[in-house]
Parts: C-alpha cells; structure tokens; sequence
C-alpha cells in the first residue's frame, strides 16, 4: 500500500492514508508553539519512541501525533461520530429527556414555566435533577469522546476498530464514565456555588430597591456598578471553572486505558496536567480559535449560496420548494459538519496530548478487529448518482413540508401590549383610548392589589419607572397611588394622566375592544383572583375578556372559580411540553412561537399569542406561523401589517419565511 511517503514495510495495508490534512501539522505548530520556549522539529517519525522523544520534543511530537490521527484515520472519525449521534438521538437523548421530565413530575408538575422554574432550582429536588441530568448529558458527552479517542488509539497502535468494536469498548467503560461525569458535575456545582451566591447577594443589595424594570429603563448609576460586580463575579467563576476543567482533559482516556476509579481519574489528571498547564491551555485555545474560524468562514459561504439559490429560483413556486429543500439540507449538514469537525478535532487534541504525556508504549489498548477497506471504497459511482438523484426529491420534500409550516391565509388578532405603550404611557386611560382609536382587538393590561385592597392597572412592583416613586403598590392606598403623575416620564403633554383600577378600564373598553387582564403577583396579594372576578361580573363583561399570569396557580385559581372562563399561561422560557398545559391559551414570547409549537398547540385545541411584537417583518413572520393574537405596543402598525400582507402573492408570504431561515431582516416599508 502507498503510505505517502513513508518507507516502512511494517506499515499495515488494511486502510488508506489520506493527506489533506497533511499541512495542518504547520498550522497547529505556528500557534501551539508561538510564545512557547521549547526546541521543536517539523519532521517527526510515526514510529519513533514517544517516551523518548517527549523529553525533547513535546510540542512537536504532539503536533505530529494529532496529525497522523486526523490524516490515517479522519473518514473512520467522521463515521464514527454520526453512527453515535444517530444512537443518541433514537436512544440515548430521549433517555436523558425522560429522567428530566421524570424528575419534574416527581414535583407535582408535567411542564415548568417562567417563575416555576425558579421555585424548582432552589429546591432541593431541583438540586438533584441538575446533578443527575447534567452528570447524564455530561457521560452522554464522555461517551462520544471515548469513542473518537478509540478509534485514535487504533490509529496510534495501526488497527483502527470496527464502529461497533469501539462502542462495545467504551459500554464496557460506561461505569466508570458515569462515576467521573457525576464527580465532574459535583465538583462543577460546589465551585459554582459561592459565586453564584456572591452574584445573588449582590443582586439582592443593589438591584431590589426598586422594580427591576424600573433599573433596566433608566440603567441609574447603581445598576452598572452591579453589572460591573456581578460581571466580575461571574467572570471569576468562569475562570475558575475553566482552570478546574482543564485539569481534568486527562480523565475520559484515564478511565478508558488505566481503570482506575473516578476520584483516582481526577486527581491524577490533575497531576499530569500541571506539569504542563500552559501547553493545554494553547492547544485548546487552538483548537476553539480554529474551529470558530471555520464555522465563521462556512456560515458565510452558506448564506451566500443559499441566497444565490433562492435568488434564481424566486420566479416560480415549484422552483422555490425545492430550493427551500435544499437549502434546509445544507444548512443541516453544513451544522453537522461542524459538529463533526469540533468534536473530531478535540477527540485528536486530547489524545494527542494524553499520548504524548503518558507515553505510546505504556498504554494498553483491546485487540480490536481491524477494518479490511478505506472508507473511500464505499463512495461507489452507483451510490453517488444514486445520491444524485434522490437529492432533489428530497429537497421538494424538505420544502413542502416547510411550506405546510407558513400559514397563507391571516387568522389573527391584535392585543394592545399595556394598553398600547408606542405611542402613550403604559397602562394608562390615555394609552387604551388610543389604542382602541389604533383598531386593535384586545387591550392588555396588568393589574394588582393595593393596600386598602382596590385591583389597580400597573404592570411595576412600584411606580418608581412610571412616576420616579419608590412606593411599593402593596403599601400605598388607591388614593395615595393615584396621586402620582405615571405620564411625564413618557411626554409632559400626558402629565394629567393617573392610575387606574380595572374597573375603570373595563368601563372605558366595554362594547369598544375586548380586555386580556394580566394578574400580577409580587407577594402581597390578598385576594386578587376573586375581586378581578367580581369586578369583571359587576361590569358584565364575562365574554368580552381574557385572564392570563406567569403564575399557573394564579390562572389554575380562575379557572377553578370561573370554569367556563377563557385563561391563558404567559411564558418566556419553558421545561417540558408547553401544549400539554391545562389553558385554553398561550401567550409566549416570540422565539418560542415555531411553526411546530404552534401547529402542536392549535392540535390540542389552544391557541398561541406572540409576545412584545414591535417591528413589522417579525408581526408578519409570526402571522405566517398561524399565531392567532399579536401582542404588540403597536396594534397601528400590526393593522398595517395585516393591510399590506392581503395585497401579497403566496410567494411573497413564502419569501419572509426564508429570509428567517437565511438570517435576514429585509427593511420592509411599512409605517403607521
């Protein structure tokens, strides 16, 4: 066999050796060695004694190693890497996604949202899901780790294992593994913690004077320099946590090659790792600076074929299926490259750098049954043109089924974000007036209780942001709150403006817009879930509103007082399946409103409101998604949207679709 320039009769013939990767050694010499004084050569034999030349030699010795690997043995990593991706994804994924979601209904909950979220990671049960689901992700990651590591100890020893030989190796490791995966998440958590405590704590003392929003609005003094503290806290701990985990690159090849127990994995990888701290941290430096500027170079080059491609098939419907179908496969496969490329490139790195320090010859690998062919002999020209043909048909495919995602017929309505807050004060009279003026369908507004108990409209803790006072609702009488000036700090022209209870807005709404009632909990609420009910009857406006909350017990309340009422969970981030939420409907933050959560929710019967939308491509790409409600501040806009969207073809609606896909927001010319 043509061993590309080596000589050796010993060399095995039973796979090919491929050199486009031959020049990389230079590249990783370059920055591996740069600021490093350490004698070095180029040209190392693959066959000479690692001990040996480790004492002379480390940089270049580990170059070279990390070289052969990638250029003997780079097909059988990449194959490698998806046969494990594919078993992760049909078996070992939806296992870890299980234990999690067992956890959660261990806590009384099928899916947890927002502020519940919170509740279940500082409580003890949720201190044991992190542990247990991270140690599992972490093992899940380990796994796939020792199997490239494998295959590169087969590289390294000439007999490149069969796939299934490498995974029944490492399942014989799992153990093992998983005890060092848990140590590592532990270890994690324990470092993390006095940090994040520190973080917390300094939260606490400078940024709960007030309401927070009123601190992200106005961004006082105070606010950068807890952003400057905690950014210096966390920073630390990142620094910290990196310190601890580049310690640990030895541990998934100890565990593999040595046997010994997880506390015995660390420590020693510790040790080993010290003598040499500063050449791990350039190698894996390297490695992430190289792999960034490769995604950076590939994403470019992706985006521009793929809007050349949508540009010439643009003319016609059917062309342009297609070409969504082929620009979604090469998106998909350009990120699976990526990851196959990352995770190749570490799996080298670190095995390069573990066999440089350990030495070749004392590390003791299985015999393996080694492959009998390159994995070039399977691109026969059968399956090629084979591969040719059915790409097409599976890019119309891929593009239909995209196309079935993009709603071409506008179904929604529009609610009034806090009473409409573009172009007057929030949850004002003044606000709701001109919003209903705007055409909008529903007002939102937020209500909570004051301390002689009235349900007043202010979305704040306080009124700090909105009046420059620091009064906390629940410590001030309705009388004492209205006062208050909440509209000079949105223009002096609305200084007469005052805050107002819910039955007042209910009033002023009645016969002209519906009503979303938003209930807000800060602690103090006495018994607000049945005053909105009473003042809601009192008005006879039963089938004119809405109630929705962040809290689930808040809505679950309603419900269980009003049955027949219409009730919604408010949400921006979620663990679990959202749909499955005892609600009639979901109002939830843009980025969570995909084609197939809101296809899954109209198929259980709810339906999906989309939150703050204040620019027209994103109004308009969520109207193409089927989201029935546009929360907005500004329904005037979102009623042009919709004015403009009846006046587009199919293929027009289709095209903001991709422009999503694609990344771009295309300045579309619509004003209010």
């Amino acid at each position: 066999m043509q061993d590309n320039g080596s000589s050796d009769p010993t060399q095995p013939t039973n796979h090919r050796l491929y050199r486009p990767f031959a020049n990389l050694r230079l590249l990783f010499l370059a920055l591996l060695c740069r600021n490093i004084s350490v004698p070095y050569r180029i040209a190392v034999r693959p066959d000479e004694d690692a001990v040996t030349f480790l004492s002379s030699q480390p940089i270049a010795n580990m170059i070279n190693t990390i070289t052969r690997y990638l250029r003997d043995g780079w097909g059988y990593l990449a194959v490698t890497d998806i046969l494990f991706k594919l078993l992760a994804f049909v078996f070992l994924a939806p296992a870890v996604g299980l234990l999690f979601r067992l956890f959660v209904a261990v806590s009384g909950r099928d899916v947890l949202a927002d502020t519940d979220i919170v509740r279940f990671l500082i409580h003890p049960l949720g201190w044991l899901t992190v542990f247990v689901v991270g140690a599992a992700v972490v093992c899940l990651f380990a796994i796939e780790l020792a199997l490239l590591m494998s295959v590169c100890m087969g590289v390294q020893q000439r007999q490149i294992p069969r796939p299934r030989s490498a995974l029944a190796f490492v399942v014989s490791k799992s153990t093992p593994l998983l005890r060092v995966a848990g140590h590592v998440v532990m270890r994690c958590i324990l470092t993390a913690l006095p940090f994040v405590g520190l973080a917390a704590f300094l939260f606490w003392w400078l940024l709960t004077d007030h309401d927070i929003n009123f601190y992200l609005t106005d961004k006082p003094p105070v606010f950068w320099r807890a952003v400057g503290a905690i950014g210096l806290v966390l920073g630390a701990m990142a620094v910290t946590l990196c310190i601890q985990l580049i310690g640990w690159v030895y541990a998934t090849p100890i565990v593999l090659f040595e046997g010994l127990t997880a506390n015995q994995t660390l420590t020693a990888s510790r040790q080993r790792v010290g003598g040499h701290r500063q050449t791990v941290f350039t190698a894996l430096v390297t490695w992430g600076g190289l792999n960034l500027a490769v995604r950076f170079v590939l994403s470019l080059l992706v985006i521009w074929v793929t809007k050349t491609l949508i540009w010439y098939a643009s003319s016609t419907l059917s062309l342009l299926v297609i070409a969504m179908g082929l620009m979604i496969l090469l998106v998909s496969g350009t990120n699976l490259i990526l990851s196959i490329l990352a995770n190749v490139t570490l799996a080298t790195t670190l095995t390069g750098l573990y066999v440089c320090d350990r030495g070749a010859d004392r590390i003791s690998v299985p015999q393996w049954p080694v492959l009998a062919s390159g994995i070039a002999e399977h691109f026969t020209r059968g399956r090629v043109l084979s591969a040719v043909i059915v790409l097409p048909m599976v890019s119309a495919l891929l593009g239909i089924t995209l196309l079935r995602g993009v709603d071409l017929e506008d179904r929604v309505e529009i609610t009034a974000h806090r009473g409409g807050a573009f172009k007057a004060p929030e949850n004002t009279i003044a606000a709701i007036n001109q919003a209903i003026e705007d055409e909008t369908d529903w007002v939102e507004i937020d209500v909570q209780e004051s301390l002689d108990g009235v349900v007043m409209v202010i979305h704040d803790s306080d009124l700090k942001k909105v009046g420059g006072n620091p009064t906390k609702i629940w410590n001030a009488t309705a009388d004492s709150l209205r006062q208050v000036d909440i509209g000079s700090f949105f223009d002096p022209s609305f200084q007469e403006q005052r805050l107002p209870t819910l039955d007042e807005v209910l009033k002023i709404c009645r016969g002209r817009a519906r009503v979303n009632i938003e209930l807000k909990y800060y602690g103090h609420t006495q018994n607000l879930e049945q005053k909105v009910v009473d003042i809601v009857e009192a008005n006879q406006m039963q089938d004119q509103i809405v109630v929705m909350s962040l809290e689930a017990q808040g809505v679950a309340k309603i419900r269980k007082l009003r049955p027949q009422w219409t009730v919604g969970l408010l949400t921006a981030v979620v663990a679990g399946d959202l749909t499955r939420t005892p609600v009639d409907f979901l109002a939830v933050k843009d980025t969570l409103a995909t084609p197939a959560f809101v296809e899954l929710a109209h198929s259980r019967g709810k339906t999906v409101s989309a939150w703050t939308l204040n620019d027209p491509y994103t109004m308009s790409l969520m109207i193409s998604r089927g989201v029935d409600n546009l929360i907005t501040d500004r329904p005037s806009l979102a009623r042009q949207v919709l004015r403009q969207r009846r006046a587009m073809s199919p293929l027009e609606r289709l095209m903001l679709e991709i422009a999503y896909y694609l990344g771009i927001n295309p300045q579309l010319e619509w004003n209010e």
